[in-house]
């Protein structure tokens, strides 16, 4: 994985690569704490007002949620997401 990151920091650049790992990190703490209810995606959809399709995305990482939208989901699954933020060690 490894190399496929520094390959991915040379074609879209460092500040991408975080950013993609970050929405990366989000998605999957909603994925986990969806599952662990045992909601379905339609569940969570219904539940929040937004599409299944979305709620798909997102949690496939092809969809960068805005704050507003992942604080809807936050809610909904009653949970805190963390972003992280701590400087990676080179």
């Amino acid at each position: 994985m490894d190399a496929f990151l520094k390959k991915a920091e040379s074609v879209l650049g460092t500040a991408k690569v975080k950013e993609l790992k970050r929405e990366a990190y989000v998605a999957a703490q909603i994925k986990t704490k969806r599952k662990e209810l045992g909601w379905s995606q339609q569940q969570l959809a219904d539940r929040t007002g937004l599409q299944k399709s979305t709620i798909g995305r997102i949690e496939a990482g092809l969809n960068s949620p805005t704050i507003e939208t992942v604080g809807l989901i936050a809610e909904e699954l009653d949970m805190d997401i963390m972003i992280p933020g701590k400087k990676e060690k080179v």
